[in-house]
């Protein structure tokens, strides 16, 4: 990496690093661009520079949180000692238990919202990416699975592991609408759903 690209990463990263300051301290439609430049100590010009805008950092940062989330799944590891429920539930938990994310849940949903307004951008199309690794980790989960003869052999893998990252996604998208529902409340339908679609791949008469 060249002097120029280094000082260019150094200023990109001072300004998600104040956005993010801002966006939980204050939320996100108080916060003006002009105060996310003066934080990071860089002139409002290089923040249009860098982002379209303070709604481009949002979901600048929505992506990079899912790939933070991404790179902690990559790290399970199926465990024989565990039921195939609590396998999917430790894997499907790493990408949607409140301990593990940053963004609250308003910025989650305004992330969301910038995503869907404008879904061929290039931070749209990331945020995108980053929820098919994470539906992949699943899937690679029930293939490895299927192949200790845990789950049934005529079991579509792809299918099944798709429908259960699917499912819990839902479920987070509807708590990022929702004034009421806690993180608690989230983590168990969750749990719950997972555990209920995981028994339904269990090898007939046999147990996991």
């Amino acid at each position: 990496m060249s002097l120029r690209e280094k000082h260019k990463s150094e200023r990109m990263q001072r300004l998600l690093d104040a956005a993010t300051r801002l966006f939980l301290e204050h939320g996100f439609d108080a916060v003006k661009a002009e105060r996310i430049a003066e934080m990071a100590d860089v002139s409002v010009g290089t923040l249009y520079n860098y982002f379209g805008g303070k709604n481009e950092i949002l979901l600048t940062l929505t992506s990079i949180e899912n790939e933070r989330l991404a790179e902690l799944g990559a790290k399970f590891e199926p465990s024989a000692e565990a039921s195939v429920e609590d396998n999917f539930c430790t894997l499907v938990g790493m990408h949607f238990n409140a301990q593990h994310m940053v963004l609250q849940r308003d910025l989650w949903r305004q992330g969301f919202a910038f995503a869907f307004a404008a879904p061929a951008t290039a931070e749209a199309r990331r945020l995108r990416q980053s929820d098919r690794v994470l539906r992949q980790q699943i899937i690679d989960l029930t293939v490895a699975l299927q192949a200790q003869g845990r789950l049934s052999s005529d079991l579509d893998c792809e299918a099944f592991g798709a429908t259960i990252f699917n499912n819990a996604n839902m479920l987070f998208f509807e708590f990022t609408l929702s004034e009421r529902s806690t993180y608690d409340d989230l983590n168990k339908v969750i749990m719950d759903m997972t555990r209920t679609i995981s028994a339904l791949a269990l090898p007939r008469n046999a147990s996991a």
